[in-house]
């Protein structure tokens, strides 16, 4: 179906005083059969065509808002103008027409599930395909953009996938604006848009251009790739203002098969400032094809076997340890190397040579001592920083520092994430010099303990971990001669690993946080024949005399 927010109904236009309205204004050549879904600026009904025996989406202004003869005449306006829009991934408007008090316009009818319902029964898609729907997408908007219009509600309930073909189509242009016309605020002094993937100029009410619709791309393929939109909230007005201060939160980017470059790519379309992102649909689009084949999703097989450092084992150096770096904000003001040089008491012998040197340049330096990578964010910028490697952000001097960072956290062979999460944040009242942060997971007994599981014991082995307390079960199964790590976990008094086989031999090595790395945070557990014990034998019954 095509262009509905809310459920299908079942409604005959001789009940309905929309419908009845609706099959009036058309004619009799028309049929007005039910109720598709209603917005919160249009209704869309499905009518029959007699004549031409096709079936239509007719999409209507709803008569019970308050609309003025300015926003009438621009609906209609706007109508016109996306009926000349052709392309294989918009839909097409057949006529426009007003009467019985109504504006509408008609497109074909579509079979489909939107994206918003695929995202629902379907959850995290894989990049390729997501990447399959955006690109197209994106084309559509260029497109229009070419024409002169802005869509300003991309989100996924306005992406069609078309059931015979698979075809995406990017539908309800119903608030399109001209890009040449005023600010998008409607003659009520609405904002028109939906939060969840609203631009932060759109929801200031500024003016709007192509690359509102890319971010609103980028807010789109944030949950295609993680399955929930970037940020959410309470009501509206908490949404938009996340989307107008807070960053992206790359933590959520950095899962097992993203690739980083993606969510570099992600993270530019959504930068504050227009002039941050990418200028046009069409430059996104190249960016994304001239990417795909950089950098392949990580694999089921490397998801399965995390990478940790080895007991004892210094983390990589720093100068060689890979950094994925996400693009700055904005270009920031440098400072030359040198500002004037002077010469004083040139007439005399031994001359003193005064340099004038500016003062250093203001950045953030980040090192991660952790065995994972861990996301930092910063304003617009947004970096993954590997294990044992090293960032570093220009700041502008003066101005108030609150950087937030979060470890990414690995997961099983099944999926399930293991241990907690381990954020925190880097404030400074002044950005001031370069200031140095190392993340590691605390030290003198207190901070993180990260358990790594080595199996010597010749079978699988299930792992638990208690800590403070409590045990938890990540599901794990440590193969034979295998290693695994088992995420991060609040280093406190009592931590233990708890191990068990197919046959019932238990073993359970504890006092974990005697052997913690104070900076890495790993404790290592070796797990051998003599580490376990054989299952209890069930007591002999007495014997009667």
């Amino acid at each position: 179906m095509l262009g509905g927010d809310g459920p299908p109904g079942t409604i005959r236009s001789a009940e309905d005083p929309a419908a009845a309205r609706l099959a009036r204004a058309l004619g009799s050549h028309y049929q007005v059969i039910r109720l598709i879904g209603r917005g919160g600026f249009a209704e869309v009904f499905e009518v029959t065509d007699a004549d031409l025996q096709r079936r239509l989406a007719v999409k209507v202004l709803r008569s019970d808002l308050p609309w003025g003869p300015g926003t009438l005449s621009r609906f209609k306006q706007e109508s016109r103008a996306i009926a000349r829009l052709n392309h294989p991934n918009t839909v097409p408007i057949h006529f426009v027409g007003e009467g019985e008090g109504l504006v509408y316009y008609a497109m074909p009818y579509l079979e489909g599930r939107t994206l918003a319902d695929v995202l629902r029964t379907d959850g995290p898609l894989p990049p390729e395909r997501a990447l399959a729907i955006v690109e197209p997408i994106l084309e559509a908007l260029q497109h229009a953009h070419d024409h002169g219009l802005v869509h300003r509600d991309v989100k996924p309930d306005n992406i069609l996938l078309e059931a015979r073909t698979g075809r995406p189509m990017l539908v309800d242009f119903g608030i399109v604006k001209y890009l040449d016309g005023p600010a998008h605020l409607t003659e009520s002094g609405f904002i028109v848009g939906t939060p969840l993937y609203m631009s932060p100029e759109q929801a200031l009410g500024s003016r709007v251009d192509a690359r509102t619709d890319v971010y609103g791309v980028g807010a789109v393929l944030f949950q295609l790739l993680t399955g929930a939109p970037p940020f959410e909230g309470n009501d509206s007005q908490e949404i938009v203002g996340r989307h107008i201060k807070e960053p992206v939160p790359v933590a959520s980017l950095s899962r097992d098969g993203i690739p980083p470059w993606l969510s570099q790519v992600v993270v530019r379309c959504m930068a504050k400032h227009p002039d941050d992102r990418y200028p046009t649909a069409r430059a996104l689009l190249e960016a994304l094809r001239a990417r795909r084949g950089d950098a392949p999703a990580t694999s089921s097989a490397s998801a399965a076997t995390p990478v940790v450092t080895p007991p004892g084992a210094l983390p990589p150096r720093i100068d060689e340890a890979p950094t994925e770096q996400l693009p700055a904000a904005r270009p920031r003001r440098r400072l030359l190397p040198w500002v004037a040089a002077a010469v004083l008491g040139a007439g005399l012998a031994g001359g003193v040579v005064a340099v004038l040197v500016p003062r250093p340049e203001a950045a953030l330096v980040v090192e991660n001592r952790l065995t994972e990578a861990i996301a930092l964010t910063l304003e617009d910028t947004g970096m993954t920083i590997a294990p044992g490697g090293r960032a570093r952000v220009p700041l502008t001097r003066g101005r108030p520092l609150e950087a937030h960072w979060a470890m990414v956290q690995p997961s099983s062979p099944e999926g399930r994430t293991l241990g907690g999460p381990v954020e925190g944040v880097i404030l400074a009242e002044r950005a001031a010099g370069e200031m140095v942060r190392v993340v590691d997971a605390g030290k003198d007994g207190e901070g993180w303990l990260a358990p790594v599981v080595t199996n010597r014991a010749g079978r699988s082995l299930a792992v638990r971990v208690v800590t403070d307390g409590d045990t938890v079960d990540c599901g794990c199964t440590v193969p034979a001669d295998g290693t695994m790590h088992l995420g991060y976990y609040r280093a406190a008094g009592g931590t233990a690993v708890l191990l068990a086989d197919s046959a019932g031999w238990t073993g359970r090595v504890g006092a974990l946080e005697t052997v913690r790395d104070s900076v890495t945070g790993v404790a290592p557990v070796r797990a051998d024949s003599g580490t376990l014990r054989p299952p209890r034998r069930a007591a002999a019954p007495p014997r009667r005399r």
